[in-house]
């Protein structure tokens, strides 16, 4: 029996919620955020449910995702929201927790400061595991600007971190 939009909808949304979540708070860099792109990249879809078809939703929702959080990304901050990620406590020191607490927190603020095409073209390649076509697809652009993006943003990233890794 065909399944209706709304219970194809509302399917998509339990698979897909956890890995926008991942790309959203990958590009807009703090987890209060990422939760509003995605809740509004969501409520947008809804509204133009019918147009689309729901049975391979993976790609579409990733799009609307990835609009939404440039779309926040080019809105004047008013402040910085602090990361609310609890370690993992992996670490098996307390020292070497610091330091890879550290660690991530340099590279985070490094990829906050990059433009945000390249954070976005960035996140969906190294987090995401897209490919040149998918990542081109997604942010609306030719493989060969996706293809320049990772390498610029790439080149950006290693020089902001450049002075912090030379310390360690």
């Amino acid at each position: 029996m065909p399944q209706s939009t709304d219970e194809l909808f509302q399917r998509a949304v339990q698979t897909h919620t956890r890995r926008l979540l991942a790309i959203a708070r990958g590009i807009v860099g703090n987890r209060a955020s990422a939760e509003d792109v995605v809740q509004q990249a969501i409520v947008n879809l809804y509204q133009h449910r019918d147009r689309y078809d729901w049975r391979e939703p993976g790609g579409l929702m990733r799009r609307s995702v990835v609009n939404e959080a440039l779309r926040i990304l080019r809105q004047p901050r008013m402040t910085v929201v602090a990361d609310d990620h609890p370690s993992d406590g992996a670490a098996e020191s307390p020292v070497g927790g610091m330091i890879d607490q550290e660690t991530v927190a340099q590279v985070r603020k490094a990829i906050d400061q990059l433009p945000e095409h390249f954070r976005a073209a960035l996140v969906l390649c190294e987090y995401e595991q897209m490919s040149y076509v998918e990542i081109a697809h997604v942010l609306d652009v030719t493989v060969a600007q996706v293809k320049t993006w990772l390498h610029r943003g790439r080149r950006q990233l290693a020089e902001r971190l450049k002075e912090y890794m030379e310390q360690k």
